[in-house]
């Protein structure tokens, strides 16, 4: 289960970014997360690690939602670019090898405060 570790970092960055602007417990609402496909989290898996890991933290309490970005490649032959399924790395189009152009992502895109 390497949403634990994974999480760890998230939750770190988070906790930083608290800090730094004195934001004190109880403010932070929501977490929003983006984790590209190629990172083969499970929602559920992460979410849990996320309360276990602000517990007694100025995060605890506040709601992890993850955004799931589509696996995006180009193809080599003909250019398409597109999303695609995996475990197949093939173009849509023609049938050719790609180049993995997103799907990778994996950030902390915003911190929601109540007023």
């Amino acid at each position: 289960m390497h949403e634990i570790s994974i999480c760890q970092s998230l939750v770190s960055v988070v906790l930083d970014e608290l800090t730094q602007r004195a934001i004190g417990p109880g403010r932070l609402q929501r977490v929003r997360v983006v984790a590209g496909q190629l990172h083969q989290l499970v929602p559920d898996a992460l979410t849990f690690a996320y309360e276990l890991l602000t517990r007694d933290t100025p995060a605890a309490g506040s709601q992890l939602e993850v955004r799931t970005p589509p696996l995006e490649a180009q193809c080599r032959s003909c250019g398409w670019r597109g999303a695609i399924e995996p475990p197949v790395f093939l173009c849509e189009a023609c049938g050719a090898g790609v180049d993995i152009k997103g799907g990778d992502e994996l950030f902390v895109e915003e911190l929601e405060l109540a007023d």
